[in-house]
């Protein structure tokens, strides 16, 4: 049997977090009108957060979904919005999924150049930094064994990789 929804192809990788089952949620998720590599909630979400919009926050978030599937900061906004509003299940189910979306991002590799981590947007790469209490303070792309690679170097001194491939559609 094929899994075509985008809820199916979450609930198979929260069952079984296997590569073949995160494959195919991030080729759907790229795959999506609304999917954008370069996606920030800094300028539509983070305001309305500041100023607890809750309910404005949570149609900006849905609107961008499900090209923001398994962005952990989106997911981690509509938890507190969610909460908010007094529906604490579904908060507790993106808080639960912006967990396993840094937790699928880890199992990529160890964020060196050799095994680098991969990321669904840019934006995920910071999640993920935040998520370990480091602090980029300068991204560069780098070239490593015929791959692109995003190298930040972070406060506390120390450089990971990140693997641009698949950022776009075309790629992967």
């Amino acid at each position: 049997m094929t899994t075509t929804t985008y809820g199916a192809l979450v609930d198979a990788y929260l069952a079984d977090p296997t590569p073949d089952n995160l494959t195919a949620l991030r080729r759907a998720v790229r795959s999506a009108p609304s999917f954008d590599p370069d996606l920030t909630l800094d300028e539509s979400v983070a305001p309305l957060m500041e100023r607890q919009a809750w309910q404005e926050a949570i149609t900006v978030l849905n609107g961008v979904m499900p090209g923001a599937l398994f962005s952990p900061a989106a997911h981690a906004h509509l938890a507190v919005a969610l909460r908010h509003t007094g529906r604490p299940q579904e908060a507790d189910r993106e808080e639960s999924l912006s967990r396993a979306a840094l937790r699928s991002i880890l199992a990529t590799g160890d964020g060196t150049v050799a095994r680098p981590w991969s990321v669904l947007r840019v934006s995920d790469q910071y999640d993920l930094l935040r998520s370990l209490g480091r602090r980029s303070v300068r991204q560069d792309l780098v070239a490593a064994d015929g791959r692109r690679l995003d190298r930040q170097v972070c406060d506390d001194g120390s450089e990971v990789y990140f693997d641009t491939a698949g950022l776009l559609p075309a790629d992967g």
